[in-house]
């Protein structure tokens, strides 16, 4: 978020590479932006020129945008040719005693030269992160200097550091994994003001800084600061009811092996996947299960389940039905029959390592007919069940298509194979994550399971927002950003895990499609489908991971008042064994907002449950102390005063449930 007191800009904060110990290096500083969505990728500056807002000094070499090698893709290159004096680039993003979160790529083209990054304040370097000269990344608490592990020479890295001058400490994220936490400053200060990167002035050599991005968080009022949410791995997590998505693997619009290391940095412990028949029988009665099995057997590696949706068709056979987004069912015997053989071999080969199957995708936005779609489902489901017979086999509709998925229930039970049916997708999309039409069609849903398929799993299978505008696919059309896409996703989450639905995020990395950028993933791409960054939302994302596992369980109809009374959305969770709550609350009824403007909000919970309350920003992860004079209690009657609430949930929690 901004700091409101601040001007506006959409030029990205530099980043700083220079130390004492390095002797001085690139000074880069610009104005606070006004949201998380800010990239300075420097692709529109002019090759060899210096990016506009940002000085060059030291003297050893020159600091100017240059074609990466091998790539279409432009970076500041910092070039040092002496060794006794440094090279810097800089820019200002003018004082503030707020967080600041500073997000940037670094790459060395060796590992001989000592380059470094900092956030300055008026006493100097406050934070640093900083490559060796003996290949190492590292860092600092205090005077200490702190190993962060090897670097590899032409590899980017991803970096994030969330500075907090009122508490004068900061972390620091590696490709989406926090490498150190409460680190305290280098240097005294109540303030921040610039970004800094250079080249040691001992050291000849080459660092290249891409994707600058910061913001600057409005501190909470002057309660406490505690620490942050602590990041899980999904084999920390073990079990949740939290999936994400790495679909469309089948058409190869995104990399597994790009974005692998983030998934189980992620936390979530289930993972969408597409089995891609035309993928996988190129050739009629050859399949080539190389691609899944990697993907399988990594997935699952890294404690993250596989759930395997049936889809799609395969052009290699006449009438074999369309083999992407909208495509149709195979149709001819042939096609059928060849069908039912992959499906048999699929199962038969990962049976050991899936145990969730979903039949085709969307049929109903496919104009697939219900009847057709519910003969195929039962057909490929029996498949499914003679080699696996405990399978959890799922149907699916698009959107919330509550006349098509009745028709097909209703189907399946005269045809006595309502058993067939484990659970039942839909994937909702809708501007506003809160849209109560969207649950109460959900209910409905519900209803009909209990009524045809007792004991049937209803998922929402597929849903996420564009982090840009003019992306592919669902909403696209409106206008994104970063900030926006977290917002959503965190609301969208909240509300199904708060309604005991088991809910996926879509997706993991933005999908290449044939025509445009769907950029509803967690992680930024380059053009070659590789990785370019984390985005806020998959920072959030993680802390949801970290806090609603299967030992928090949902509490419906949780009782609250507000003043002043408000729009807001209230979604309570409980501590299985202790009792302990997590109140999630935010405003807003309508696609989240580009500011963070909160509201001083009195809460009121009938039946709360807390012995030492904490709030939480689920967005920022930043965990508050809530002091004694803002929060009373009588009996179960629990009254919060001046919560600072906003269109992102924050969390009244007690502190024995929060991990940090």
């Amino acid at each position: 978020m901004v700091n409101p007191s601040r001007t506006p800009t959409t030029r990205p904060l530099a980043l700083l590479t220079a130390g004492t110990l390095l002797g001085g290096l690139i000074s880069v500083i610009a104005a606070a932006p006004a949201s998380a969505d800010v990239n300075g990728d420097f692709d529109n500056t002019t090759p060899g020129s210096t990016p506009s807002g940002w000085s060059v000094a030291g003297g050893g070499g020159d600091a100017t945008v240059q074609q990466v090698p091998g790539t279409v893709d432009r970076s500041l290159r910092l070039r040092d040719t002496s060794t006794n004096a440094p090279v810097l680039a800089g820019v200002d993003f003018g004082s503030t005693s707020s967080t600041v979160v500073a997000g940037f790529r670094l790459r060395a083209a060796q590992t001989s030269a000592t380059i470094g990054v900092h956030l300055d304040g008026s006493a100097g370097h406050s934070v640093t992160l900083a490559m060796s000269a003996g290949g190492r990344l590292y860092t600092y608490d205090a005077a200490r200097r702190v190993d962060l592990g090897a670097y590899t020479a032409d590899r980017w890295y991803d970096i994030r550091v969330v500075a907090r001058p009122s508490t004068a400490t900061a972390d620091i994220y590696v490709d989406g994994e926090r490498k150190a936490e409460g680190l305290a400053f280098r240097t005294s200060g109540t303030a921040l003001g610039r970004l800094q990167a250079g080249v040691s002035s001992t050291d000849t050599g080459t660092a290249w800084v891409d994707d600058v991005r910061t913001t600057v968080e409005t501190n909470s009022g002057n309660w406490p600061y505690l620490g942050s949410v602590a990041p899980r791995t999904a084999r920390q997590v073990g079990t949740s009811d939290l999936i994400i998505g790495a679909e469309t693997l089948d058409r190869d619009y995104t990399n597994y092996q790009a974005f692998a290391p983030y998934l189980g940095r992620l936390g979530a412990t289930s993972t969408r996947l597409q089995g891609g028949w035309a993928k996988t029988e190129k050739a009629k009665g050859v399949y080539d299960w190389t691609w899944l099995d990697r993907i399988v057997d990594d997935a699952n590696g890294r404690g993250v389940k596989p759930w395997l949706q049936l889809s799609y068709g395969n052009g290699a056979y006449p009438g074999g039905g369309g083999s992407g987004l909208g495509g149709k069912l195979p149709t001819s015997e042939e096609a059928l029959a060849a069908w039912d053989a992959w499906v048999t071999a699929m199962v038969k080969r990962y049976k050991n390592r899936v145990t969730e199957w979903e039949i085709w995708n969307e049929p109903n936005l496919a104009g697939i007919p219900v009847a057709d779609y519910t003969d195929f489902f039962v057909r490929t489901a029996t498949l499914i069940r003679a080699e696996q017979p405990r399978a959890v086999v799922y149907g699916q509709e698009a959107g919330i298509d509550v006349p098509y998925a009745r028709d097909f229930l209703t189907g399946l039970a005269e045809k006595g194979k309502a058993d067939l049916l484990g659970g039942f997708t839909y994937h909702p999309y809708n501007a506003n994550p809160d849209d109560a039409w969207t649950y109460g069609q959900v209910e409905k849903l519900r209803a009909l399971l209990d009524q045809y398929a007792p004991g049937a799993v209803l998922r929402q299978g597929e849903n996420g927002a564009p982090s840009r505008p003019g992306s592919f696919g669902a909403l696209g059309e409106l206008d994104w950003t970063e900030l926006s896409q977290t917002k959503w996703v965190l609301r969208r989450v909240l509300n199904d895990l708060g309604r005991g639905i088991s809910t996926s995020v879509f997706s993991i990395s933005d999908l290449h499609y044939p025509s445009k950028i769907n950029s509803k993933g967690l992680l930024q791409t380059n053009t070659d489908k590789s990785i370019r960054y984390a985005k806020p939302s998959y920072y959030a994302v993680q802390n949801v991971a970290s806090l609603f596992d299967r030992t928090v369980r949902p509490l419906p109809d949780y009782a609250w008042s507000a003043s002043p009374d408000a729009s807001l959305t209230v979604q309570a969770f409980a501590k299985r064994g202790t009792g302990r709550q997590i109140v999630g609350v935010w405003s807003g009824a309508a696609k989240p907002s580009e500011v963070n403007t909160r509201k001083s909000t009195d809460l009121t919970f009938t039946d709360g449950d807390f012995d030492d309350p904490v709030i939480v920003d689920v967005r920022t992860g930043a965990v508050h102390d809530i002091p004694a004079a803002s929060w009373s209690v009588q009996g179960s009657r629990y009254t919060f005063k001046d919560i600072p609430v906003y269109d992102s949930p924050v969390l009244i929690a007690d502190r024995s449930v929060i991990k940090f």
